[in-house]
């Protein structure tokens, strides 16, 4: 099957990446942990979770990651609490490129402090790059030890604030 689509981003650097997180990165499969998820208020931030299909809030929501590999991508179906979401993850131009649905994000990864950090830098919608005025941004962290990892992510756009925020603990099944 190759490498995974992390290590051929990171290369070497993911070494350096702590516990689970690493093997998971290196030799991605299936994961299961809990999520608090936090919606924020706003038509804004309702209109964003609506169209980026958010997890629901709520609190200890039990969640599963389920990876499927091919040469070229993976695909991450991910389901928290009720909510089903799954996106195909590439690498283009030395960025993570997440395709879900008529979204594709193009997200900065590096390894600091023995995690991964994950920034978006641009958004496209129906292929056509939105201003970053008006771009839902993701910013993720993902730090661990042997058992798991803590997850933390931050949905935001610069025009309406914070959107919706979710957090919680993952380990390899």
């Amino acid at each position: 099957m190759g490498e995974s689509v992390f290590r051929k981003l990171l290369g070497p650097a993911l070494d350096s990446v702590e516990g689970a997180l690493r093997k998971f990165s290196d030799e991605p499969c299936a994961a299961a942990g809990s999520l608090d998820v936090v919606h924020h208020p706003g038509r804004m931030a309702r209109f964003f979770i609506w169209i980026l299909a958010l997890p629901k809030e709520g609190c200890g929501q039990p969640t599963s990651i389920v990876i499927e590999r091919s040469s070229d991508c993976e695909k991450w179906n991910r389901r928290i609490g009720a909510s089903r979401f799954s996106s195909r993850h590439s690498i283009v131009d030395g960025m993570l490129v997440e395709k879900a649905g008529r979204f594709r994000f193009l997200h900065r990864v590096s390894v600091v402090d023995g995690g991964i950090h994950y920034h978006q830098e641009r958004v496209y919608f129906l292929g056509i790059r939105l201003p970053l005025l008006f771009s839902p941004i993701i910013d993720a962290n993902a730090k661990g030890d042997e058992r798991g990892w803590k997850l933390d992510v931050t949905v935001s756009c610069p025009r309406c604030g914070p959107i919706c925020q979710y957090s919680g603990w993952i380990a390899s099944r």
